[in-house]
């Protein structure tokens, strides 16, 4: 990979400030607004996404990051994986967990374990609809979803521009036993690197949609695993397509 040094990268923002007509000055001020650091994180979450499957898939498959525009009623694909030989591709959607999700779980909650939400539901949605599939995708939109954990360990509705990690201390404390770290900064940088992925058709609702915000066990989930075991089960996921199974 080609380095970019950090005149290039100033010359890049200039140009880009200039094209778009932002005040160089305020950038910062821009990114850090909440509405556009959470798209930002969103868009990011996909390259990585696409970076780390890239990393982790054999010759066998091609990953390539798509960039479509968005159309209404259309889904927006965010990254393909192809077998190289057979020529079959699967659709994948690269997600944030939902911010602050991450709880311990209790006897007196339906999840008895650590756990924490993915945000799987379109970003132009009707709040008042959420009980249908007015902003949900369906079986079928894509074939693979891919998350990592970052987003449950911060905590959400803060009132300053840095993310913050959850207040609950016992919650953190289990996270840092959990890594084997012991600093902030050291757990954060595990939740980044720490990828789930299900496939969409084992978590669909009767009406084959595909819950808004699904819950993931953070140890021993049967649906959800790391992404790091995805290749041995790309093929018989193929199958399951092919059969419309």
């Amino acid at each position: 990979m080609n380095k970019v040094s950090h005149a290039q990268i100033y010359d890049s923002v200039q140009e880009y400030c200039e094209r778009y007509n932002i005040p160089l000055e305020n950038l910062l001020d821009i990114l850090e607004d909440q509405k556009v650091l959470s798209m930002m994180r969103g868009k990011a979450t996909e390259y990585i996404a696409a970076a780390v499957l890239k990393k982790l898939l054999g010759r066998n498959w091609q990953v390539q990051k798509l960039n479509l525009n968005a159309q209404q009623g259309v889904y927006d694909e965010d990254i393909s994986i192809t077998h190289s030989k057979a020529g079959y591709r699967l659709k994948v959607e690269a997600k944030n967990a939902v911010r602050g999700s991450f709880r311990l779980g209790s006897p007196r909650t339906l999840i008895n374990a650590p756990y924490f939400k993915v945000k799987c539901h379109r970003s132009r949605s009707n709040i008042s609809k959420s009980q249908t599939t007015n902003d949900r995708y369906l079986v079928g939109d894509f074939d693979l979803i891919v998350c990592n954990v970052s987003n449950a360990i911060f905590q959400g509705r803060t009132l300053g521009d840095q993310l913050e990690l959850l207040y609950k201390k016992e919650e953190i404390v289990y996270l840092k036993k959990h890594y084997g770290v012991s600093t902030d900064k050291e757990l954060v940088r595990c939740s980044y690197d720490d990828w789930r992925c299900c496939f969409p058709r084992t978590i669909v609702a009767k009406d084959k949609s595909i819950p808004r915000t699904p819950s993931v066990h953070f140890v021993g989930s049967d649906n959800w695993f790391s992404l790091s075991k995805l290749e041995p089960k790309l093929l018989p996921e193929l199958k399951h397509i092919r059969n419309g199974t």
